[in-house]
């Protein structure tokens, strides 16, 4: 069974992504397309390159808080050098051309607000622009603009995968979960999150399935010790997702 698989931004919570990835491996579901915003993007060029689910989690556990937390100062606090850096380390990719499958990743423009679907160019420079969110990490200028994280303008860019004649999975690591946050930081992480549902509702409008991973709502967007919990989670819930989903729906994927 072919797929287009759509992964949503969420920072550290993204390890959810690779969860959800090994069941998808272990099922035996091919991922013909992917998108991407923000850590999402970052993960999708691993997937476009064809890397299993055991590579990328070798590449988030390689990740140390230094190389996300390189002082800067203006315009931003940190840089995303050392992200850069690891990336092409480990994915050696010049060009959209060297994917196996359609990429598409989402970048906001900075002065328009817009959504900016890139697949075409670099496409490290593209996840990187897609992972700039500001003001915690500086804006990435590719060509005459300047764009910044892709999940300020579309969060959950199914949009980019609708001319393909693929059945879509969309998976969001910011769930809107239930109860009040109870301190600074909760409330800071869940006005991020009212901030995003809006395109987060539109992405779902164009899935063919789609999974909100709920074992993530309490995880820091930077809490490298919640990993293992994440991968876990995404793992079980997409399990569950895709054995129960209906059946008028996997035969519509299996026919496409």
């Amino acid at each position: 069974m072919k797929i287009a698989l759509c992964l949503s931004g969420g920072a550290l919570r993204a390890a959810a992504h690779i969860g959800a990835i090994r069941y998808l491996e272990e099922a035996g579901v091919h991922i013909g397309a992917v998108s991407g915003s923000s850590a999402g993007a970052i993960l999708a060029l691993f997937v476009a390159l064809g890397h299993t689910s055991e590579q990328m989690e070798a590449f988030l556990r390689s990740i140390r808080k230094r190389d996300l937390f390189r002082f800067r100062g203006s315009p931003a606090l940190f840089s995303l050098e050392g992200i850069e850096r690891r990336l092409r380390e480990a994915l050696a990719l010049e060009d959209f051309s060297q994917l196996r499958i359609p990429t598409r990743i989402c970048v906001t423009r900075i002065d328009t607000a817009r959504a900016v679907y890139l697949d075409r160019g670099d496409p490290v420079e593209a996840a990187l622009a897609s992972g700039a969110l500001i003001p915690i990490f500086a804006p990435r200028k590719i060509g005459e603009y300047h764009y910044c994280d892709g999940g300020f303008a579309d969060n959950l860019p199914t949009r980019a995968l609708q001319d393909l004649d693929l059945p879509i999975l969309s998976i969001n690591v910011n769930p809107l979960g239930g109860g009040y946050p109870e301190t600074l930081g909760q409330m800071i992480l869940r006005s991020m999150t009212l901030a995003m549902q809006g395109s987060i509702l539109e992405g779902k409008r164009y899935s063919t399935w789609h999974l909100d991973v709920m074992g993530v709502e309490r995880m820091g967007l930077f809490d490298f010790d919640a990993i293992d919990d994440a991968i876990e989670a995404g793992y079980t819930e997409m399990r569950k997702l895709w054995e129960n989903r209906p059946e008028a729906l996997q035969r519509r994927g299996e026919v496409l």
